[in-house]
């Protein structure tokens, strides 16, 4: 009689840039056994996105005539509809008459019993596989270029069509402020299939032998960030640390130490988010600590304020008529997306630091020496 496997592999798609980095955290998420944590809204609202998607892909509707309705015990609003809909106007061009169209297509391999899971949306044609990820998120970008979690979908799809010659990758991210919505990389089905055989599976097989715990970037969505002996170890240190000792520490420590910074954060962020959850549960009652407190908030009108002020103060009521932003702009239509481009630009609001993993170029600083030796040489040959 088959096992029944659990609706996410421990080995998914969507975790596999965290097990591929740090095969440990396999075995400590296993061994604690940890529960399923009340979901942060904006998780739930992704659920919810993928879930409309599905539907409306299914049934051939546009993302308004879902608006109100509820996936994932979440109503979509406006503001999702509009999102989801960047993602349906990406795909159904996608979807012509010959084409092989998978909508929530379960896939699995014989290289590992680990490997399954279920593609959002995929098509074929003319020996061309599109695999096209929905992201709903607003914080964090995600690149397309060899993302490990598209990649594993693409490996999954071409194990069943050996036909295949070239695969894209599309993640449509709709939210995101400042970037395209829509991300594309293509490469060749055996490129896709050498990663697997190389990279993917060996990792995979790594995680049964190998508990070594790798921080990175990867722990951002990891659900052993509290209790990571690496993570906890390295808050810590730092809570302890002497912050006047920073000016004493040479180019190298500080090189060293500067990338400890990420993890540190998205332990404090993990805190902040557990504790908010636990007291809002009504837990930690009598700590002597901690309480749980109103956000702060603007104030709002009352429903009848609007008409009261308008009969009272006339035209005093309103504001100027204020110019929208570029972001906004760009959503009145195709045209003025273009115009767009054309008209704005990215100003120079000064440095930041980065690590050297970031795709942003590095900024060469000049000595004010360097920047005057033109002015400096040509005064000295005129003399």
């Amino acid at each position: 009689m088959s096992k029944t496997l659990p609706a996410h592999s421990p080995l998914g798609a969507s975790s596999a840039e965290r097990w591929m980095n740090c095969p440990g955290s396999v075995a400590l998420i296993k061994a604690l056994d940890l529960p399923p944590s009340d979901e942060p809204d904006y998780r739930r609202e992704g659920t919810a996105a993928h879930e409309a998607i599905a539907h409306c892909l299914k049934e051939g509707l546009d993302a308004w005539e879902v608006v109100g309705q509820k996936f994932y015990n979440t109503e979509v609003d406006v503001e999702i509809a509009d999102a989801i809909q960047v993602y349906l106007d990406t795909m159904r061009p996608l979807m012509v008459e010959h084409a092989t169209v998978l909508i929530e297509h379960k896939i699995s391999s014989p290289d590992s019993v680990y490997f399954y899971g279920t593609v959002d949306c995929a098509t074929i044609a003319d020996s061309l596989l599109t695999v096209s990820d929905y992201k709903h998120g607003v914080g964090v970008q995600v690149d397309v270029e060899r993302n490990a979690q598209l990649m594993y979908y693409a490996y999954g799809i071409l194990m069943e069509h050996l036909d295949v010659r070239r695969v894209v990758l599309r993640i449509v991210q709709p939210r995101m402020i400042g970037r395209e919505p829509v991300q594309r990389w293509e490469c060749a089905a055996e490129d896709i299939i050498e990663w697997a055989q190389k990279k993917l599976i060996p990792a995979m097989e790594l995680t049964a032998i190998d508990d070594t715990l790798v921080p990175g970037d990867h722990c951002r969505f990891c659900p052993a960030k509290l209790v990571c002996p690496v993570l906890k170890a390295t808050f810590r240190a730092c809570t302890l640390a002497d912050p006047k000792s920073v000016v004493t520490l040479n180019d190298q420590e500080l090189v060293l130490e500067y990338p400890m910074m990420t993890l540190v954060k998205m332990y404090i962020k993990a805190l902040e988010e557990e504790t908010l959850r636990r007291l809002a549960a009504g837990g930690l009652q009598n700590n002597g600590v901690l309480k749980l407190v109103n956000k702060k908030a603007n104030r709002v009108w009352k429903a009848e304020a609007k008409a009261l002020f308008m009969e009272r103060f006339g035209d005093k009521v309103w504001n100027p008529a204020e110019f929208k932003s570029p972001a906004e702009m760009e959503k009145i239509d195709g045209t003025a997306k273009k115009l767009v481009h054309e008209y704005a630009y990215t100003p120079q609001s000064g440095y930041t630091v980065a690590l050297m993993d970031d795709k942003r170029p590095a900024v060469t600083i000049q000595t004010a020496t360097e920047a005057f030796s033109g002015v400096l040489d040509t005064a000295v040959s005129v003399e």
